[in-house]
């Protein structure tokens, strides 16, 4: 759904004027460009990014139909971190990604080092570089963002809120 379409806003308060206790989720397109403000005017139930896993969409419907908003922890990403990281990372060196990575899974410096046959000079070096090419502050802003990547490949997990 393309959000920016003012008759896509106002679907839900007209599906709503039919059937107020209908419970409405919508299943947004994650190229859309959506801001808070463009969700509120959704006043939806449920929220899903377009692509979902079949146990997501069962986890949002069955929240929904219990009276529960439910927000699919994706969405929450694209609202909270900035969409230009996906963009730089592709600026990374081989080496910088590789550490990125490890960082993603948990490792620390010492144990990257050791894996990596580097010093640890050296790991917080490519760290470094790696923060300030996407814009990132901490290991866990950059785990989130790793993260956030491997969900456009298909893999990560859902949150109900």
């Amino acid at each position: 759904m393309d959000i920016a379409d003012w008759q896509t806003a106002s679907l839900s308060f007209r599906l709503r004027a039919c059937n107020s206790a209908l419970g409405i989720i919508f299943i947004l397109q994650p190229k859309s460009g959506f801001d808070v403000e463009d969700i509120r005017e959704l006043d939806a139930d449920g929220l899903l990014l377009d692509g979902v896993s079949h146990r997501c969409l069962v986890e949002c419907v069955t929240a929904v139909a219990a009276g529960r908003k439910w927000v699919d922890h994706k969405i929450l990403q694209h609202l909270l971190m900035p969409s230009a990281p996906h963009h730089a990372a592709r600026t990374l060196t081989g080496r910088e990604a590789e550490v990125a990575s490890l960082v993603a899974r948990g490792l620390r410096n010492k144990s990257i080092a050791t894996q990596l046959h580097v010093s640890e000079g050296t790991v917080k070096m490519h760290l470094h570089h790696v923060y300030e090419k996407l814009h990132l502050g901490s290991r866990a802003e950059l785990a989130w963002t790793l993260g956030e990547a491997a969900d456009h490949l298909g893999t990560g997990h859902k949150s109900g809120l």
